[in-house]
Order: structure tokens, then sequence, then C-alpha cells
């Protein structure tokens, strides 16, 4: 016979009494906690899966739309008209792109712009809607400008204070704004096109001479057909070493890396509240056990058995999930609409609906907390003897420590693996953070142990004495507390240090005549021109250095693609060399000798990083391409390199012999005060064919962009807070009962209700201090860190911190733990004391 039928209510019966319970407990504090925490869980998890999901969606299925094509071949040079020859051969339609960047001017204004040239066959694929008239709405186009029109992003407009139809230069061309773009599905991303978008036609820049031997000109040739006709064309055509085919998925690369990496930052704080909570639901579950103890002995009087017992309470657990889970799914969709309009501006638009399998991955988050950190806490109400209805002091025997905290770590681990979706991450994680954990509780037991000899060795009032002897008798508890406020404020605090100070401090650390303008593209015959021109304007230039768009091709004579090295950024891309004649100043030879780079044939100079990356060393010998030429270099020296300089520098320089044999342009830079600012505009009409390039308006779009993925991040961060919280209203929750038989005393013995409430204020606010004060030592660690390792930018402190945020976590936490302890005082000592 089964113990269901021998309990004698049957399933159905044990669901009933589940329920009514439940109805008599629906106030109680910790199933209200429970609750609470698995929203907040559910919430978190299923808005970063769903947004996830459909950014995910978009990508792949707007591959095509973001290529411009189903399949396009980039280049650093211009393509060979063949190939184009072989594509109409192939009835493949084509268009042909050229992007750049490029100042762009209007009247006294100006400003740098993202340039797009495009031919007649452009667009291919995606969409292309412009606004050509301020009273219309925008249109999907079939072709491009026409000649002598320009068409521009709104923001272009608003920063060079013009409207539809004002003329605008590009170079040496002057043009007509007749179009406002709205949207372009394969604009792309990288550092220049933060800039705002300049679409002209193909004729207004071929030949121009802002497309001189060192411009950072990009051609795309774009291809649309048959699949089996762009196979046969892959074939046939045999690619250079700066060139390379882009197919379905590689539209986008760089703003894919981007918001990946936004997805990954979202995930891990999504991660630490999720941790959190479940901490959270542990212990609000280990109070309820524990004040069950009594029901399930009468339970067992009456001749359920065991497992009976404990599917009761199972029930009500479970039920909870179930109304946890719909409300956290309601919550999520409110929340992951949010970081999409955080994010609107470096996200694709029109995200699909998410799939079936990213609300699972969400909603399933509830039902594996609750499981691996509530129900353990469970197990001891099957275990209660019927005796303790006589006696009370019959406890029943406590949980196995590995099975109750591996059934934790289990799930931790599964929820890990669930909302990052890398098993290495996620061991990673677990490993990180327990060392993160380890440093903490050896710092938090160093405050602890110091506090308490400055409280002890005081004359303090009774109610300081009472606080600090409650903290003390409940380390653990006051740890966990300690260490989930800490992390939290810690992490909000560095990651609001970055988003405000990171370019900020940098700047800060540039002497005020740093240069702040680049001058690229200068041809050899304009060297002594453009000098001349900046001196009579009162303006001191940099050395000028020639420069080589190199591909690095071989490495001891082996094909860079076949060795491990191929995938670094510096084997897929074009480096800027110059020649080895005046070492820049922010350069250090760290390894060999500059004069034998400088004097003998066939040298090079190396940047030490990029050579550590590639595995050489000096002795070693690099190959290049460049300009359809190949040299051959014998590594001689290594240099350290300043990047942060706002000076022209290089990853690599070559003797003066190999430079010689490739066609090259100059560049420099040079600083322009702010009351000089007009005279950039006067360079650029003086000379059309160099671009210059104000960083000053790039560091600003770099600051928004960085201001609106820390927003994302920190969005998140509010509920890894309100974890927090729960965690510490959880540890409030278990010291309840103790609470109210210390308070029944001291009441008894005369202390007043003020006294009391002052004892409590004083514990939050002793809580909220030292938390406070982990979070700033821990945050001035990990940003001391992040700006001299990582930035290499001089250190500053966290500063005003130090002031604000003690008292503002004393008073967060005061107003809360004040509300939960109201009864405290409330409740007469003689009902506390019979019952």
């Amino acid at each position: 016979m089964s113990s269901n039928k021998r309990s004698g209510i049957g399933y159905i019966g044990e669901l009933r009494l589940s329920l009514r319970l439940l109805g008599r407990e629906a106030r109680s504090g910790e199933l209200t906690l429970i609750l609470l925490s698995l929203i907040l869980a559910v919430t978190v998890s299923t808005a970063i899966a769903l947004f996830s999901q459909r950014l995910d969606l978009a990508m792949k299925a707007n591959a095509n739309d973001m290529l411009g094509a189903d399949l396009r071949i980039s280049s650093s040079s211009a393509l060979p008209e063949e190939w184009r020859t072989t594509a109409a051969e192939l009835s493949l339609s084509q268009a042909r792109t050229m992007s750049f960047p490029s100042v762009v001017l209007a009247g006294n204004e100006m400003t740098l712009a993202a340039i797009k040239a495009v031919d007649d066959g452009y667009p291919l694929r995606g969409e292309l809607l412009v606004q050509q008239d301020s009273q219309a709405q925008a249109e999907q186009q079939t072709s491009g400008p026409q000649p002598g029109e320009a068409w521009v992003e709104q923001r272009l407009l608003s920063l060079l204070n013009i409207e539809l139809g004002a003329d605008i230069e590009v170079g040496a061309s002057r043009l007509k704004v007749t179009g406002v773009i709205e949207k372009e599905s394969d604009r792309g991303g990288n550092f220049y096109t933060l800039s705002p978008r300049v679409m002209v036609h193909w004729s207004e820049v071929a030949g121009s001479p802002l497309l001189g031997p060192g411009s950072r000109v990009k051609y795309r040739l774009l291809l649309a057909g048959e699949a089996a006709a762009l196979d046969t064309l892959r074939e046939s055509l045999t690619l250079e070493a700066n060139q390379s085919f882009e197919s379905l998925g590689d539209g986008n690369q760089a703003m894919s890396r981007s918001l990946e990496r936004a997805q990954r930052y979202l995930g891990l704080a999504a991660i630490l509240a999720v941790v959190l909570a479940s901490v959270a639901v542990a212990i609000s579950a280990r109070r309820y056990s524990e004040r069950h103890f009594n029901v399930s002995a009468l339970m067992r009087t009456f001749g359920l058995m065991r497992a009976s017992v404990l599917r009761i309470f199972f029930w009500q657990l479970l039920i909870i999930g179930v109304l946890a889970t719909a409300i956290g799914a309601m919550a999520a969709l409110g929340l992951q609409q949010g970081l999409i309009s955080v994010l609107a501006s470096v996200i694709p638009e029109g995200l699909p609906a998410a799939g079936a399998s990213a609300w699972i991955l969400g909603l399933s988050t509830g039902i594996i907390s609750l499981l691996g950190f509530g129900f353990p806490h469970l197990l001891p109400l099957s275990a209660i003897s019927p005796l303790r209805v006589l006696r009370r002091d019959l406890v029943p025997v406590p949980v196995s420590g590995w099975l109750l905290y591996g059934l934790a770590l289990v799930s931790l681990t599964f929820l890990l693996w669930l909302l990052s979706g890398d098993a290495a991450l996620s061991v990673g994680i677990m490993i990180g953070g327990s060392l993160t954990l380890v440093l903490l509780l050896l710092l938090l037991k160093g405050l602890l142990v110091l506090a308490g000899r400055v409280l002890r060795n005081r004359e303090l009032s009774l109610s300081t004495r009472f606080a600090w002897q409650h903290l003390s008798r409940n380390r653990t508890a006051t740890a966990g507390q300690l260490l989930a406020f800490a992390l939290t404020l810690m992490v909000m605090l560095v990651i609001g240090v970055l988003r405000t100070d990171l370019l900020g401090d940098w700047q800060n650390s540039l002497p005020d005549d740093a240069p702040n303008v680049f001058a690229l593209n200068i041809q050899p015959y304009e060297q002594d021109e453009f000098v001349q021109g900046l001196s009579d304007k009162g303006i001191a230039p940099q050395t000028l250095y020639p420069m080589v768009p190199m591909r690095l091709v071989e490495i001891n004579g082996e094909a860079v693609s076949e060795l491990p090295v191929a995938e670094d950024r510096a084997i897929n891309r074009d480096l800027v060399s110059s020649v080895a004649d005046v070492l820049p100043d922010n350069n250090e030879v760290v390894a060999g000798s500059w004069e034998e780079t400088r004097n003998n044939g066939e040298q090079v100079s190396i940047e030490e990083e990029l050579a550590e990356r590639l595995g050489v060393d000096l002795g070693d010998e690099l190959t290049f391409r460049a300009s359809g030429v190949n040299v051959t270099a014998t590594i001689s020296s290594l240099r350290s390199v300043d990047w942060a300089s706002m000076t022209p520098n290089f990853y690599m320089m070559l003797s003066a012999d190999l430079i010689a044999q490739i066609p090259s342009s100059y560049m420099t830079s040079f600083h322009l005060s702010d009351e000089n600012s007009a005279q950039l505009t006067t360079l650029v009409r003086q000379y059309p064919g160099i671009t210059f390039i104000d960083t000053r308006y790039l560091l600003s779009q770099v600051q928004a962009l960085l201001q609106r993925l820390t927003l994302a991040i920190e969005l998140i961060l509010v509920f890894v807070l309100a974890g927090a919280m729960l965690v510490m209203l959880s540890v409030l929750m278990t010291s309840t009962r103790e609470r109210f038989m210390q308070g029944a005393i001291l009441r008894t013995l005369g202390a007043t209700r003020l006294k009391i409430r002052q004892s409590q204020w004083i514990e939050f606010v002793l809580v909220g201090g030292l938390s406070s004060l982990l979070a700033l030592i821990g945050g001035e660690l990990l940003c001391a860190g992040l700006y001299l390792g990582l930035f290499d930018i001089p250190y500053r402190s966290l500063g005003w911190a130090w002031l604000w945020l003690p008292p503002a976590t004393m008073i967060g936490l005061m107003i809360p733990g004040s509300w939960m302890l109201r009864r405290v005082v409330s409740v007469p000592p003689l009902q506390v004391l019979r019952e």
C-alpha cells in the first residue's frame, strides 16, 4: 500500500490542505519574500533572454539586408573592372560603393561625416528610406542620389544648422541636400560611422584627391543573384591580401561584436540579480520551514506520512513559483522594452518577436531557483517527530550540508549556463566569483574586527551596544548582508565612474596643448604648402609622417592565414605604417636598435604588444603587401607606444628604402584652441583633398554611445540592488522571533520604545556604513586596476563618493528595515513572552 493511501487524504486532499494552509499564510512575510525574490529572478532572466533572442533573430533575419547584397567583396584599394565584367556575364546584379571619413562644410559650420559614394546600381538589398520632402513620409528608394545631390542623416542637418535644400561641400564638390536618410540597412559599424552619413553619387568622388594614397577608403562590390552564379564567381576570383568576401552573416561584424559584448554585460548583471534573489529564497525558505515545525508535527499526529507532509508544503512552494513566474513574465515584457528603448540608436529597428525557447529559458529560472535553493530547506519538515507537539525542544535532524549546498551549487551553475550560454564563462564566473568572495570576506572580517575594537574601547550608549551585539551574534547572516550590499554597490559605483569619468579623465590627463585635430591624406607635393599654411594661421603642426596602408601576409615565410594568429585583427586589416626616420614622441625602444632600423635597409620596428600577440621577436621576418607590392623586412627593434598621446603613432615603422617603393601620403596632428575653431573651416576649403578629423567631436560621440550602453546595464543593476534588499529583508525575517523576544525583555526591564527603535536604527547605520565602506575600498582597488592596468591613464580616487555613498546607503537601509521591524515595539511584551 502506498504511503499516500495510508495517509488517508490522497493527493487531492493534500492539495486542498496545501491550498487552505497557503490561504492562511498569504500574509506571511516568508512567503511574500519568496514570491518577490522569484518574481525578481524571473523578470530579469526572462527580459534578458527575450532581448537577446530578439536581437539575434533580427541580426540573422536582416543579415543580407545589413550586407546590402547576397555577396560582397571589400577592399582597401580599387577593385579590378574585370570582376564587374565577370559578374555581368554570370547575370549577377551589381553595385559599387566607396566609404571614407571626411569633413563636410555648410557656410561657416563644419562636421566630420561618414561619406558613402554609390553608383546607379545601388541599392541591391535591404531598405533605403529617404525623405525628399519635409512634408512627406520617407519612401523606399530604388536608386541613390543623382550627381550634384547629397542625402544626409537628420543629425547632420542639426550639426550644420541647415535644412533640406541647402548646399554642402564635400572635398572640392558642392552638393545640394535633396534627401534625409531615415534608414540605411547596410550602414555597417566602425569608429568612423559614429559620424553622420552623407550619401553621394559615385561620380562626385571618383578621382577626387580625397582618395589619394594612404586615404582610409573602403571599396565594395555588391552582388546579388542565383547562389550557383555567386559560387562560380567566388571560385573564379583570386583575392589579394587586402580583399575579402563577405556573405550572409558578415554584414555588420563590428556592430555584432559590440552588441554581443553588451548582451554579455547585461547577462552578467542579470546573473548577479538572480543569485541574490536565490539567496533570499534560501533564507526565507529556511525561516518558513522552521516556523512550521509545530504544524508538521501536528499533521504527523493526525496520521499523515512523512512524504505526505513534504508534499503538502512542496505544493505551497510550487504554487508560489507558478504565481511568481506569471507575474515575472509580465514584468519582463516591460523591462526588455525598456532595454530596447535605451539602446534604440545602436540596435536594428523592428526587432522580431522572441520564440518559445527564450520564454522557457527565462521562466524556468524561477523553478530552478525554487527547487535548488528553497526546496532543500523543506526536507526537515518530513523528519519532524510527532512528539514535538508535547516537547517543543525536539527538532528534526538537520539536512546534510553537502546536500544543501550541493543542490544550491548545481542549481547556480545550471543557471549561469542558462543565462550566459557559455559553459567556459560559467566556470570562469564560478571560480572568479569564489575568489572575489574570499577576498571580500577577508576584508570584511578585518573591518568587523576593527569595528568591534573601536566600539569596545569607547563609552557607548545602550542602544549602540545592543545593535553591535546583535550583529556580532549573527556573524554569518551579517556577513551575507554586508557582502550582498557591498558587491552590488561596488559594481554600480564602478560602472557609474566608467560611464561618466573615463573619457573625461583621459582628456584631462592630456596637456592643454595636446593635438586635437588629425590631418590625413597629405600628398607629397602639398607638404611644404600645408606646413606654411598652418604657420600663417599661427598653428604649429607635429612632424609629418609618411603613411602607407600595409597588410601582413607572411611571418618567416609562412602565410599568416595558416598560422594560429590568423584570427587576430592585425592580420585581417591594413596596418597604417610609416618610415623609421624620426622616432615619434611618446615612443620608446624597449628592445633592439632604432639606429639599425633607421639606417640599415629592409628593417622594421614593431610595437611591442602587437609583437607579443603575433608571437614574433627580434630577427623574425615579416612580409607585407601594399599597392600590389610585397616587401619583406627583418624585425630589428621593438617599441612601446603611448596610444593616448593624440599624436601620430604606428604599429610598424620600416626602413626608408622599403617605404620608397610604395606610393604614400602624409599625416600629422596639431592643436586647435576653441577660439580658433573657425580656422579649421578655412583649412578644409583651402585643402579639399586633405581629410581633417576633429577628435573632440568623435570623443563626444563615443561618450554618448558609452552612456547608452552603461545606462542599459544600470537598468539591470537596479534589480540587482533590489535583490540585495531582499537578502537583507530575508535576514531580518529570520531574526524576527529573536528580536521580538529581545524587545519584550528590554521593555519588561524598563527600556522605552524609543530606545529599542534607536537600537534598530543604529544597526542599519552600521550595516550601511560597513557595506558602503567595503564597496568603496573594493571600488577603489577595481578602478585602480582598470585605470592603470587596462586603460593606462592616471588613477583618480572615487572622491565625493566617500562622502555621499555611506549616508545614502544608511538611509536606504533604514527606511525599509524600520518598516519591517515596526511591530517589535508595538506588540505587548506579555503577549510575546506567553508565545
